[in-house]
């Protein structure tokens, strides 16, 4: 059996789920650098149970995920592996490890969640990067966008291989739209009392951009209502706006658990998300499951990869802009929810193990 070692900075529920469903076909080992990353909820680590080996490494927690340890490098080097796969280059311990790797002529592969390219970096920042990405033997990416940011770095074209990323089992993903009477039921249930109803979900920093969100729906006066669920240190301000400026129609609401939140975005009508930047943004794939058509900046790569205009969802340049309005209406008047949903069937978590299982057979075929 394939024996393979991943290394990760935490276990993220979407990537233990990821992990397990590996697990089914592989000798799989994995080193999470630390329990939890500093700024997520308690509750975001819902996924407790793992059907995958884990190893502990000792070190010193800085910040919000960084690590300083050798307990990744030591373990390289009195284990063999078939494949040793690095989900990161940007902790000490990340980098104590790679620097090992590539002075012994060990081949890595180097995984990443999605990738933007930086505009402003030092020098040596986008030296180091270069690196530990020009370096690896081969690379996985969730996207084009994220290929560019690879091949930026000096990664080798014909060495990069995308998979389908998600968060969700199949059997999740809504089977069928709901009637106007099962989504009226929701929506008392829920307590939510607008007739059409736009949600968003993310912490509340300002890369997220969610106050200007907040800004521009009250600028052009919509009536639908808006809920925005998360936390973070914007939560305050954005409370304050809402409140000076009385729009009883938008509401911030807490953190909310996986199932929970899939039964709210099924009450809603349209997904909205206005981040600055992310380098993928795997709520949106989420969104499209419950048969929510989104919104989104362009400046989010999974937006980039999933939304197609007019079919399940619209792109623009920025939340501020004048096509907002239009676009609000537009999903409000059209019924996009068959392809929202069809949208997500092509990116489950099934999906993106047995993309990765087939890659991992490529690479060592080599």
């Amino acid at each position: 059996m394939l024996k393979v070692l991943i290394v990760f900075n935490h276990p993220a529920p979407y990537k233990v789920r990821l992990f397990n469903e590996l697990a089914k076909h592989i000798d799989l080992t994995v080193i999470f650098e630390r329990n939890k990353a500093k700024d997520r909820n308690p509750s975001f680590y819902e996924e407790k149970k793992y059907q995958f080996k884990t190893i502990k490494i000792h070190g010193i927690k800085i910040g919000k995920e960084n690590t300083v340890s050798s307990g990744i490098k030591k373990h390289i080097k009195h284990s063999k592996y078939d494949l040793v796969i690095m989900n990161g280059y940007s902790t000490f311990a990340e980098m104590k490890a790679i620097n090992y790797l590539i002075k012994h002529n060990l081949p890595y592969v180097l995984y990443i969640n999605g990738g933007i390219i930086s505009k402003s970096e030092s020098k040596f920042k986008r030296n180091l990067k270069k690196k530990f990405i020009s370096n690896a033997s081969d690379y996985l990416s969730p996207d084009s966008s994220s290929n560019e940011f690879l091949k930026f770095y000096g990664a080798n074209e014909e060495r990069i291989f995308n998979y389908p990323y998600s968060t969700i089992y199949e059997k999740e993903i809504l089977s069928s739209p709901l009637s106007i009477e099962e989504k009226q039921s929701l929506k008392e249930k829920l307590g939510i009392k607008e007739d059409k109803v736009f949600v968003s979900c993310g912490q509340l920093i300002p890369r997220k951009n969610y106050l200007n969100l907040v800004k521009k729906w009250n600028e052009i006066r919509c009536k639908h209502g808006l809920y925005i669920i998360g936390d973070g240190p914007e939560k305050k301000t954005i409370e304050q706006y809402i409140k000076s400026n009385n729009m009883d129609n938008v509401h911030l609401l807490d953190y909310m658990r996986h199932e929970r939140l899939f039964e709210f975005f099924r009450a809603c009508d349209c997904f909205i998300f206005p981040s600055r930047e992310d380098i993928y943004g795997h709520v949106v794939n989420e969104a499209l499951s419950q048969g929510l058509p989104v919104i989104s900046t362009d400046k989010v790569n999974a937006s980039k990869k999933l939304i197609k205009n007019g079919y399940n969802g619209y792109l623009l340049n920025d939340i501020e802009s004048q096509d907002l309005e239009k676009m609000i209406e537009d999903v409000i008047s059209n019924d996009f929810i068959k392809n929202a949903i069809a949208t997500a069937r092509e990116n489950t978590i099934e999906l993106m193990a047995k993309t990765h299982l087939d890659i991992f057979e490529r690479i060592l075929k080599k």
